[in-house]
């Protein structure tokens, strides 16, 4: 075993607890280093690298790793406008909404139509509204269309966005039950300056080069075999 080697135990060892290793520390770790190099070799002549199912997926990781080392690439600004511009959907900025919901149970649809017709009188009715739910704010402000879909459901969310403001409707039904809304703003989702997102944007392109790159060293490298797989 080499001092060049001995150094790098000796500095993991110090990198991974902020000091140095001990004489006995040192043994130690050639010691285990011995007998890593041992276990391998004795491994290689079982044929083990051949046969071991999870010795292949283990290495497999590692090829992917080293592949994934030499991907490393960095993108000029023109190249991400294009993949910003070309990818919209992925980066655009979800709709948000305000609104007042009043929750009626599953079974009190013909109750929430009464109250409805209410407040159509009334606009200030909803200050006798009584039935509220303790998991539902009555008043949702500023809210991502996501995060009102995670609480009602893609039903309810399709509706609501799709109403206009200003005005009560319902009954809407959502995995609770019942409830007459009231929207009182909806600001439509945008698409960020780049500068906003140059991080978020670079980290995708960055992932999707890297998967097609080790698609086409993959693909050269399989070139390079005879495969054939015998019919079942």
């Amino acid at each position: 075993m080499s001092q060049a080697q001995i150094a790098l135990l000796e500095e993991s060892y110090t990198k991974t607890w902020n000091r140095p290793p001990g004489e006995a520390e040192i043994e130690a770790l050639i010691n285990d280093y011995v007998m890593d190099e041992i276990f391998y070799k004795e491994a290689v002549a079982l044929g083990l690298d051949k046969t071991d199912p999870t010795i292949k997926q283990r290495l497999r990781q590692v090829m992917e790793m080293m592949m994934e080392d030499y991907t490393t690439i960095y993108p000029s600004e023109d190249q991400l406008r294009s993949y910003l511009e070309a990818n919209t959907d992925k980066f655009r900025r979800d709709d948000r909404i305000t609104f007042r919901q009043l929750y009626f149970a599953p079974e009190d649809k013909q109750q929430a139509n009464a109250f409805l017709s209410q407040l159509e009188n009334n606009e200030r009715a909803y200050e006798n509204y009584t039935g509220r739910l303790l998991l539902l704010p009555e008043i949702h402000e500023d809210k991502y269309k996501a995060e009102v879909d995670k609480l009602f459901g893609s039903f309810f969310t399709s509706a609501i966005f799709n109403m206009e403001t200003g005005n009560w409707t319902g009954p809407l039904e959502s995995p609770y039950g019942w409830h007459l809304v009231l929207i009182f703003e909806k600001v439509p989702g945008v698409l960020p300056d780049l500068e906003d997102i140059w991080d978020l944007v670079e980290r995708e392109w960055s992932a999707e080069r890297k998967a097609e790159i080790k698609e086409e060293q993959y693909r050269i490298m399989r070139e390079q075999y005879s495969i054939s797989v015998e019919e079942l």
